[in-house]
C-alpha cells in the first residue's frame, strides 16, 4: 500500500491543481484543456486504485468525447467565448465554494486515515463487462439514445443564451 501512496499523491496534487484552474482560468479553450488534464488524472487515480475498467471508461467517455463537446461549444460561440472580467465579490465566491467542497472530501479522507485501510467490499458476482454491455445495449438503449438528443438541446441553448443581445431602443 505505501508504494502506491506517493503516484496516488501525485495524481491528487494534479486533480486539484487542474480543478482549481478549470475556475480560475478566463478563456474557455485553456479551461477546457484543464478539464482535459483533470479528467486524465482521474483516470490515472483510478487506475492507482486498480480499477482498470472504470479508468478506461474515464479516458474513453470524459477525456475523450466530453472535452471534444465542451470545445466544439466554445468554438460555436462568438469570440471564442470570451466574456469581461470577474469581479472580486465572483472570485471571493469561488473560493468559498472550493473550500466548502475541499473541506465536505477531506473529512471522509481524515476518518479512514486514522482506522487504516476501508473495508474490502465483497465482489459482485454478477458483474461482467459483457452484462454490462447487454444491459446497456438492450432494455437501456432508448435513454442511453436519448442522452445524445440532450447534449444537443444543451448546446443550441447555451449557443442561443451567449448570441441573446438587449433589445435595441426604438427609434
Amino acid at each position: 500500500m505505501a508504494e502506491r501512496m506517493v503516484p496516488l499523491g501525485i495524481a491528487c496534487a494534479v486533480a486539484l491543481l487542474t480543478a482549481l484552474g478549470v475556475v480560475v482560468v478566463r478563456r474557455p479553450v485553456h479551461c477546457a484543456f484543464l478539464l482535459l488534464l483533470h479528467s486524465l488524472s482521474l483516470a490515472a487515480l483510478y487506475l492507482g486504485l486498480s480499477a482498470d475498467f472504470v479508468a478506461m471508461g474515464q479516458i474513453t467517455i470524459y477525456s475523450g468525447a466530453i472535452v471534444v463537446l465542451f470545445l466544439f461549444v466554445v468554438l460555436l460561440l462568438p469570440e471564442a467565448g470570451r466574456e469581461r472580467p470577474a469581479g472580486a465579490g465572483r472570485v471571493l465566491l469561488a473560493l468559498g465554494g472550493g473550500a466548502v467542497i475541499l473541506a465536505a472530501l477531506l473529512e471522509p479522507m481524515l476518518a479512514l486515515s486514522g482506522s487504516g485501510e476501508p473495508p474490502a467490499a465483497p465482489p459482485d458476482p454478477g458483474f461482467s463487462v459483457a452484462g454490462l454491455a447487454r444491459s446497456l445495449f438492450g432494455p437501456q438503449l432508448v435513454p442511453f439514445e436519448l442522452t445524445a438528443v440532450l447534449l444537443f438541446v444543451a448546446i443550441i441553448g447555451g449557443v442561443a443564451l451567449w448570441n441573446r443581445r438587449p433589445a435595441e431602443p426604438s427609434r
